[in-house]
Order: structure tokens, then sequence, then C-alpha cells
């Protein structure tokens, strides 16, 4: 389900084969994000190309990986943002909680540092 590259320091993830974030896959996704958030000072960048809907148990999937990612002291940011993804983040009010960056996962490594 998840792609994971390693670059600078940074955990770059992507999804494989799959292009909604609902029901089906959040409790899986919500796993193996927090596993990977769950390291003191680690930068995630989750890529979202690809997702063209999310549904509420998406969202809950987003806020519980940026709330962990919070209180371990990581950062947790997503790019490649579709237009409808991001309205829909931005109706959630979800681009206040954390960073989101609609620029290409490979432009946004030299962004972060």
């Amino acid at each position: 389900m998840l792609k994971l590259k390693i670059k600078g320091g940074v955990y770059h993830i992507s999804f494989h084969k799959i292009n909604t974030l609902n029901t089906l896959v959040a409790d899986s996704l919500r796993e193996e994000l927090i596993k990977i958030v769950s390291k003191p000072k680690r930068e995630v960048v989750l890529s979202m190309n690809g997702i063209n809907f999310i549904d509420s148990s998406g969202f809950q999937t987003i806020m519980a990986v940026v709330s962990q990612a919070s209180k371990i002291g990581s950062k947790f940011r997503i790019c490649d943002v579709s237009q409808d993804v991001y309205e829909l983040l931005k109706l959630m009010k979800l681009e206040v909680m954390f960073e989101i960056n609609p620029v290409k996962a490979k432009e946004y490594s030299s962004i972060v540092r």
C-alpha cells in the first residue's frame, strides 16, 4: 500500500495502487504511518499523488498521524495534493493543523531542509 524512500534523512512516502483514502484502507494505513512517524525528530513527507478522494476515515487517519508526530516531536507534511483533495482538506480546516504543500515530492526534498 505504501512505498518508502529515505533521502537525506527525510522519509518520503507514496501510495502504491490506491487512489482513495477510505474506510477500506484507513486502519492499515494508520498503523503503517504511525510506525514511521513514531521516532523522535523524524521528518516525514507523504505524497498524495494519485489520491483523488478522502472520506471521514481517511481524515481521521491523517489526524491520528499528525497527532502522533506532534507528540513525539517528528515533522509530518503532505505534498502532491490534487485540487479536489486540497479543497476537502481546506473545508475540514486541516491546512492549519499541519503543512500541506502542492509541490512535487522530488522538489519538496530541497524545501524540507
